[in-house]
Formats: structure tokens, C-alpha cells, sequence
């Protein structure tokens, strides 16, 4: 008995099945439908160009009928290039006028578009769009030979068939399917829906037109039905003139901004020098009136950038250049707001809009070009094709058009600002780069709750800097070795670092540093960082670029030109690496749980995040000018280097001019004076006082553990001249720069280089 009863409902559903195929026409029938709709299906060529330079991008897609190219890869440029014409399905609603999938082209790429049938082509021009479907009204420049306009009917019934009109095989072809059925509902009541096949027509089981299917859905009742003439529309007048307004709007609130930074310290071996952003003097950007007296500056910079912001300028369409004060960055958003010492336009408005609600609608858009101190906006018509589901399962929208959303910005049919490209602020990571940070259109509602309360959602840790405070970092305390394969197979944390490619062994701890007060111990390996508010863990990764090969060649300095001197890397290695990096981007005072394996087993130290000593980039500095040389104060990390105790006395070297005085008389980079005419200098301002109103001065100059005394005549004749230099080693000099044109070159070969 209850054999039967399971067989029973397959048996119903196979009946049910058969009878609904019963209904559907046959193959001879579809055929006859296919061929009574050929004289409506048209073909709509849109010869495209580029602009500027600039290739042709399109939103919607045709069929791709190329096999070289994957069709979600197929670009309209491809077609340029093939020297043809970029080709979607038409079909003919009335004598003079074609509907067609939209295909949200700018005119600027648009050299011409006509509507083929059979071997009668004839010129056409958009005259309406869609406002909730994908179409775009074209109107011919006289009626097509032997071709036939489509006659709806919405009162036919079921069952439907689908016919779309592709070029498949190098040949165009009509389809004719049966018309999926199903029904989605959603969470949201007002929203219940038939999924529907796109770009084509819905016909009864006789091939009679029901209505044209231009949207992915449909609603549940038959309100779909009808032809295309009962759709609402935005004619390409109306269309023309939403545009304008919004130009005005952005030509108001929206304006290019100018910031300026301090040039970066000189630093060849430190992160720096291998990241543009961190050395650029002036950055261009895009910023948004939000209210009479802020604007919303869409620049996604790192704490280490931002603390070198000196100046922001914004650019109002007319006038000019007004100054702004740094206000605050977004904590989750890449972007700061300033505020305008004077009014310089009028506030954008931000759209109330629910974006759910405008998947599939035609939108005004802008997209904004950045060019260097100038900017190029180009307003055209977007949809949103869905969304996706993003971080803190914010919804972003999915535009139709491919490779966009770096400037893009959309609009509600009102005007109203409705998203904008902002890039969301990355958390910190120890990774060998950083992530690229690209804008995504992000809509307003998420922006507005920020903008109103500043600071409740800013940064305090991505602040501009005085020059004395840029190069702070943050410290544990312990000197750490990059592990390697080997590394961790010795010390049998290999599944714990995935071979050697994380983690770092601590060689040194600092007395009175974070890392001994908390009891850490040398040899135990650093594994990573667990941090309140990050959704996973920092895992160490050290570069080891960072560290030159081999002891630093201290023999070989005298061989080095003084036109050189700058490029010389430092003999210790640079206290920033990607650990401090991150431990500064995260903010001092933040609470971290370190993790380290120390005697077979993991062991947690609970730290929170604290500024080091000051630190070679940091330590106090003078130029002396009548000397030609610049000195800085022993910091911890140079005294660890040097072997050298708190009390021991002594200045560093940092920069020595060529020319000058201390050049001439021989004095290099690195090198650490101790005493001036036999007085000891602890720092720089002992330097100063021991050199100021000196006739002679008698430099006790220390290079490692070799000491030398060094003589430099203020004054007079002969003042600053050089001591001999052996003959050897004048010749390797005279060697060496005849292959010092290229600077690169150069370090490339120099025992210098990394």
C-alpha cells in the first residue's frame, strides 16, 4: 500500500506533463510561426567609432557569433576593428518605427545607425526609450520594402512561445521556445515576479503577437500584455532635457579638487620608494558639494599619505579656485570632507530613493573623466541590470555597461544624486601590496547617515601631519628575521605559515618595549595579529627587499663618487617595513593580540598598539650649511647597528653635500661623529653649539669600529681640502664613473644596491 502511494505522484506529475505538451504546437507549427514573423524581424547596425582615442563601450550585448571571442568578453571596439557593424535584433511595430534592446551606446561612438531587411537598408534614428524596459524606439527615414509591422493582441491566451531573432552559425535564425514559466517571490511584498527570457516577442500556440519581452522580468498577472505603444517612455526630447538639468546640477555642486602634499623624505630603502602614491607632491580629484559649506572629496588615501596633506584647492565651474581645511576621513569610505573657506556653488541634492526600486529604469548618469588638472563629463542614459551583495551586506548596484564604475554617477528621474564611485576603505593588511581600492557605485543612502554624523564615522588615525610627526610609526619592540622554507621547517611551524611565506622570528627584543614588558623572548616566531574590529587576522608577512644581501661593503664607501652619495642605502634595515606599517595605519591605542610559537606550542600576548621611540626618519636632523652635511641624533635602531650604549656619544651622518666643505674634506654618509675639537655631541643640538663661530674645526669621525680625526678649515685658503686619496683607489674612481651616466645602471652594479 504504501508502494503505491510513492509511485502515484510521479505518475501525476508524468499525466500533467503530457497534457501540457499536448497544448504546446508542434515542430511543423513552430515553423509556420517562425515564418509568418519574418517579415517583422528586422536587423539593427550601429557602425561605431572612437572617440578621442578612446574605444567604443556599449551596455547591452548581442549575441556573440565570433568563436574568438568569449561573449561575455566581446567588446564594440571588436567590432571596429573587424570592420563591421555592431548588430542587435529589431523587430518592426509599425511602418516607420523599430523596437530593439537598448543598447546604451554614447552618441560620441555612434557614427551612424540603419535597419536592415533582407537586402533594404534604410537610416534610423532613436526617437523614445524605455523608462522600465530595455528598449530604445527607432524611427526609420521611410518604410521598409516587403516588410510587414507586428499586429498585437493582448487578449490571447496561453500556452505562450518565445521567438527570439539571433545570429547563431554566421546566419541569422529565429528561435521558437516555450515560454518559461515559474514565479519568484521575494521578501518584499510588493515585489513578485515571472522570470522572462529578454530581446524578444511572446506569441500564442498560432504565432499571434501577445507582447514583446524587453525586461528579464515579468509581473504575475496579465498586465504585461499589450504591445510596445502602451509602454512608458521617455522620448529622446524629454531625455535630452533631463540631461541638461543634470548637467547644470553637476556643473553646480560638483567640482574638480587639487590636492597638495609634502614632498615624502628621502628614503631608498623603506616602502616608500617603491610606492608612487606616497611620493606625489599633488593629487586630482572629484568632490561633491554636500552642503553650503563642505564638499565630499572622492580620494581613497592611506594614513600614510593623508599625514603629508598640506593644501586642498577646489575648482568651481566658474570663478575661482576656493581653499578648503581638512576635515575628517571616512572610517569605511575612501573619501575626506573639507570645508570651503567660502561658498562656491549649490549643494547637490541626495536622492530619497530606495535604489531596489530602480533596477531596470532609465537613469541620467554622468560619467567623469579625470585628466590630470583638467576633467571631461559625458552624460548619457544608465539601467541597473541588478545588484550584488557586498560588505555589511550593503547592496551595490549592476550597471549595464562593462568596465564601468571608477567615475560614474547615477541619477534619479528627478535630478537627485542617487549613487556615486566611492571605493571602500580597505582594513589594514600585511599583504606585499596593498588592494587596489576601486570605486564601485555605492548608493547615497549609505553615504547620508556619514556625511550627517562626521564624527561618528571618521578616522582619527588619517589625519594630515606636521612634518615632525609624518614619520612616526608604531612598534612591538623586537627586531624580526623574515622566515623562509627552511626556516620553518626547522622550526616546525611550516602548516602554521604556510611553508615559511608568513610569519617572522624575533632576533631582538628592546628593553622597555612593548614586546619584553608583555615577557616576549628572543627566538620565539610571530605568527600574527588578531585585532578588535578587523574580520580576519594580520598575518605577518615581512619583505625581505627590505634587507640588503650581505654586510654593507663599509671598505668600498671611499670608491663612491659624492655625486652618489644620495643613492646609498642605509646599512641598518628600515624600521618600516609592512608590521609598523600596519600597526601605524591601524592607530595608536588600539588593542591587538599577538600570536607567536614559543616552545612547541602558541602563546597570546595581548598588546595595544604604541608609537616607538624616535627612529632614523623621525630623529631630530640639522643642516649645516657652511659645512655641507646634515646630522641626525642616534636612535634606538642606528644604536642597536652600531653597537653603540645610550651614553656613548655621537651624531649620524645623513646627508653630505657634494662640494662642500665635509665632502672635500672626506667625510661619508653613515659615518657618526663623536666629537667636535675634542668635545663630545649626544645630539644634534651639541653638533650645533660645538661647530657654530669655529675658525677650524677637528671632526673625530668613527666609520664601525675605525676612527679617524678630521680637519676642516672654516676659513681661509685651502679651507675643507681633501686628503690624498692612494693612487689604487683614485683608478677604481676613474673606472667606476665611466659607467655612471645611468643612474640605475649604476646602483645596479654598485655593492650598494639591494
Amino acid at each position: 500500500m504504501i508502494a503505491k502511494q510513492v509511485s502515484f505522484v510521479p505518475v501525476v506529475l508524468l499525466l500533467v506533463a503530457s497534457a501540457a505538451r499536448a497544448e504546446e504546437p508542434s515542430l511543423a507549427e513552430q515553423a509556420a510561426i517562425a515564418e509568418s514573423l519574418a517579415p517583422s524581424l528586422v536587423r539593427v547596425e550601429y557602425t561605431l567609432r572612437y572617440d578621442k582615442g578612446e574605444e567604443p563601450r556599449a551596455g547591452a550585448w548581442p549575441q556573440c557569433d565570433n568563436p574568438l571571442h568569449a561573449h561575455d568578453s566581446l567588446q564594440p571596439a571588436d567590432v571596429v576593428n573587424e570592420e563591421r557593424p555592431l548588430e542587435f535584433a529589431g523587430f518592426l511595430v509599425a511602418p516607420n518605427q523599430v523596437v530593439s534592446l537598448d543598447p546604451m551606446i554614447h552618441p560620441r561612438f555612434v557614427e551612424g545607425i540603419a535597419v536592415r531587411f533582407k537586402d533594404d537598408v534604410v537610416k534610423a534614428r532613436p526617437v523614445a526609450y524605455g523608462k522600465d524596459q530595455t528598449a530604445v524606439f527607432l524611427e526609420l527615414e521611410r518604410p521598409l520594402k516587403s516588410a510587414k509591422p507586428l499586429r498585437f493582441d493582448a487578449k490571447r491566451k496561453g500556452p505562450y512561445l518565445f521567438v527570439s531573432y539571433d545570429r547563431v552559425d554566421g546566419v541569422w535564425t529565429t528561435n521558437v521556445d516555450p515560454m518559461p514559466e515559474g514565479l519568484s517571490v521575494t521578501d518584499d511584498p510588493s515585489r513578485t515576479y515571472c522570470p522572462a527570457p529578454l530581446g524578444g516577442l511572446v506569441v500564442d500556440a498560432r504565432g499571434t503577437p501577445v507582447a514583446m519581452s524587453m525586461r528579464d522580468e515579468m509581473p504575475p498577472d496579465d498586465s504585461w500584455k499589450g504591445p510596445p505603444s502602451a509602454w512608458a517612455v521617455v522620448t529622446a526630447g524629454d531625455l535630452a532635457k533631463m540631461l541638461d538639468a543634470v548637467r547644470s546640477r553637476v556643473c553646480a555642486g560638483a567640482m574638480r579638487v587639487t590636492l597638495y602634499f609634502r614632498s615624502p623624505p628621502k628614503d631608498l630603502r623603506g616602502m616608500r620608494s617603491r610606492d608612487e602614491e606616497k611620493g606625489a607632491t599633488e593629487q586630482y580629484a572629484t568632490g561633491v558639494l554636500i552642503d553650503a559649506s563642505r564638499i565630499l572629496v572622492l580620494a581613497n588615501m592611506r594614513p600614510s599619505v593623508t599625514a603629508r596633506l598640506e593644501r586642498i584647492l577646489v575648482h568651481p565651474d566658474k570663478g575661482d579656485p576656493v581653499a578648503a581645511r581638512f576635515a575628517g576621513s571616512l572610517k569605511d569610505y575612501g573619501g575626506l570632507v573639507a570645508t570651503l573657506e567660502k561658498p562656491a556653488g549649490a549643494c547637490v541634492a541626495l536622492s530619497s530613493r530606495d535604489i531596489l526600486e530602480c533596477r531596470g529604469r532609465l537613469l541620467p548618469a554622468a560619467e567623469v573623466r579625470l585628466h590630470g588638472e583638467d576633467w571631461a563629463i559625458y552624460y548619457e542614459h544608465r539601467r541597473i541590470e541588478g545588484f550584488t551583495l557586498g560588505w555589511r551586506r550593503q547592496v551595490y548596484p549592476q550597471i549595464s555597461q562593462k568596465g564601468e564604475g571608477e567615475g560614474l554617477v547615477l541619477f534619479d528621474e528627478e535630478g537627485a544624486l542617487l549613487a556615486l564611485p566611492v571605493a571602500r576603505r580597505e582594513k589594514v593588511a600585511l599583504e606585499d601590496r596593498y588592494s587596489t581600492g576601486q570605486p564601485v557605485v555605492t548608493p547615497v543612502a549609505y553615504l547620508k547617515p556619514v556625511l550627517e554624523d562626521l564624527q561618528k564615522y571618521v578616522d582619527a588615525n588619517n589625519v594630515p601631519l606636521g612634518e615632525d610627526e609624518e614619520a612616526r610609526l608604531a612598534w612591538i619592540g623586537a627586531e624580526l628575521q623574515p622566515l623562509d622554507e627552511q626556516l620553518a621547517r626547522a622550526s616546525r611551524v611550516s602548516d602554521l605559515t604556510r611553508d615559511g611565506q608568513t610569519g617572522a622570528i624575533v632576533s631582538y627584543v628592546y628593553p622597555g618595549s612593548p614586546a619584553e614588558k608583555a615577557g616576549v623572548e628572543a627566538g620565539w616566531i610571530l605568527l600574527r595579529l588578531r585585532v578588535e574590529g578587523q574580520p580576519r587576522p594580520l598575518e605577518v608577512r615581512l619583505d625581505r627587499e627590505d634587507r640588503m644581501e650581505g654586510p654593507f661593503p663599509w671598505e668600498e664607501l671611499d670608491e663612491v663618487q659624492e655625486q652618489y652619495y644620495d643613492r646609498i642605502p642605509t646599512p641598518w634595515p628600515s624600521v618600516e617595513n609592512p608590521l609598523t606599517r600596519a600597526l601605524t595605519d591601524l592607530g595608536f591605542g588600539t588593542k591587538y593580540t599577538a600570536e607567536f610559537f614559543a616552545g612547541g606550542r602558541i602563546v597570546e600576548k595581548n598588546l595595544e598598539v604604541a608609537p616607538s621611540p624616535a627612529h632614523y626618519e623621525s630623529a631630530p636632523r640639522l643642516k649645516s650649511a657652511p659645512l655641507g652635511l646634515a646630522v641626525r641624533d642616534m636612535t634606538y635602531e642606528l644604536r642597536r647597528y652600531f653597537q653603540k650604549k645610550d651614553d656613548e656619544p655621537g651624531v649620524i651622518v645623513s646627508r653630505v653635500e657634494p662640494g662642500g666643505k665635509a665632502s672635500v674634506a672626506g667625510v661619508k654618509p653613515y659615518e657618526i661623529i663623536t666629537h667636535v675639537n675634542d668635545k663630545p655631541v649626544m645630539n644634534v643640538k651639541d653638533f650645533e653649539a660645538a661647530t657654530a663661530k669655529q675658525d677650524e674645526l677637528r671632526l673625530s669621525v668613527k666609520r664601525m669600529t675605525r676612527g679617524r680625526v678630521v680637519k676642516i678649515r672654516m676659513t681661509g685658503a685651502g679651507a675643507g681640502a681633501a686628503p690624498a686619496v692612494p693612487p689604487g683607489i683614485a683608478a677604481a674612481i676613474n673606472a667606476r664613473a665611466e659607467h655612471q651616466a645611468n643612474a640605475q645602471e649604476v646602483m645596479g652594479r654598485s655593492p650598494f644596491a639591494r
